[in-house]
């Protein structure tokens, strides 16, 4: 059916790399920061998820490896797996997601390794010929690999690096004549680094956490062409405070602040930069120049840092309910959502859900529920 088509169509342009309009025009209003395969900095996991995407400074869990791996050695259990499930565009379409499966296993009280997969299916989509018939269909795809090993110094603090694989299909495989408009699978790699730091105040508990992620080589979708794209490399703080009310109820709060490490696009007029810097760059150079290359200077530059807070109420460990609220510039991207969440653990299972409620109509994600289920196998042995 055409409207299937259209839909199919207008999901898949929304996954290659955006073009920003405002740098051609020179509007102050509206200047985002274009980067590829953007999934790869969507929260994974429904826990994180009900807390304004909050993750890099919480308390460890199996899906570590996304926000924050050197939380791994810091771990309960000695080994964990996990299966998370986000709908994308569900009010739209009804077969695409991502799928996140992620394991860990921590060696001893030092050493742990982790690893997960990243998966997003865009569903099925039909191709056409010139003449408006029926070739094939397809399922286009992005799907990354990665592996951790994290490393305890001392009783408090601990670091983490994290490469990665990352490979984006957005013709399923489909070539014909050099495929569709030449476009092919795209790779890239990447790595993280993180470092975590967790200790103890008036029988409260308390962490922090920083991380670099995504930051790796620049892909390209034409082989021919010599425009690449950055991968969203980013800039993760944050910080949390648990209450530890009595032997049975807990509070925790948290804040982080995230920022891409992709230059801005500059402000042009008539392909003349006017404003602002190159942004064909390396990688490398990308990352520090960032920090300072906003067209409208450092007002533009902090908009182009994100805020994540959240809360989380625990119950003898087997309860839990989450609340949080993401703020994103309307100048970057304005998503701005509140979330909420809620766990249930018993023995060597966990189950979390999450809902996003947005304040804007341009989040992917609007009114979607999640669902994650964990598996703690050292409490399964302690159980036995």
């Amino acid at each position: 059916m055409l409207p299937a088509a259209i839909k199919r169509f207008l999901l898949l342009a929304a996954a290659l790399p955006p073009l920003s309009v405002a740098a051609q025009t020179g509007s102050k209003d509206l200047n985002p920061i274009p980067v590829a395969i953007p999934i790869m900095n969507i929260s994974p996991d429904a826990r994180a998820a009900g807390m304004g995407d909050m993750g890099v400074a919480t308390t460890p869990d199996v899906n570590s490896q996304h926000y924050n791996a050197a939380k791994y050695p810091f771990a309960e259990p000695q080994m964990g797996i996990g299966l998370s499930i986000t709908p994308w565009l569900a009010n739209l379409v009804q077969d695409v997601n991502i799928t996140y499966g992620s394991f860990f296993y921590r060696i001893g009280k030092m050493q742990s390794v982790g690893m997960s997969i990243r998966y997003f299916s865009l569903g099925e989509m039909e191709i056409m010929n010139d003449n408006g018939y029926f070739v094939t269909a397809v399922k286009p795809n992005e799907f990354t690999i990665d592996l951790s090993y994290a490393r305890r110094f001392g009783k408090h603090i601990s670091a983490a690096l994290t490469p990665r694989y990352i490979r984006s299909d957005l013709t399923g495989g489909f070539a014909e004549g050099g495929g569709v408009g030449n476009i092919s699978p795209a790779n890239a790699f990447s790595i993280d680094m993180a470092v975590y730091y967790q200790s103890t105040h008036n029988d409260n508990d308390y962490a922090w956490g920083a991380t670099i992620t995504n930051m790796g080589t620049k892909i390209a979708y034409i082989k021919e062409n010599t425009d690449r794209y950055f991968l969203p490399a980013a800039l993760h703080l944050g910080g949390q405070y648990t209450f530890n009310v009595d032997a049975d109820n807990s509070f925790m709060v948290g804040l982080e602040l995230s920022k891409l490490l992709v230059p801005t696009p500059p402000i042009r007029d008539s392909g003349v930069i006017v404003l602002g810097q190159n942004s064909a760059v390396g990688a490398v150079e990308g990352l520090f120049q960032s920090f300072y290359d906003a067209p409208y200077g450092w007002q533009e530059e902090l908009s182009e840092v994100m805020v994540g807070a959240g809360v989380e109420y625990g119950y003898r460990k087997l309860f839990f309910a989450r609340g949080g609220y993401f703020h994103d510039s309307k100048r970057k991207g304005n998503r701005r959502y509140i979330t909420f969440g809620a766990g249930i653990k018993y023995n060597f299972i966990g189950l979390n859900v999450s809902y996003l409620y947005p304040f804007t109509t341009m989040d992917p994600l609007s009114n979607t529920l999640r669902v994650s289920l964990l598996f703690d196998f050292n409490l399964l042995r302690i159980a036995q």
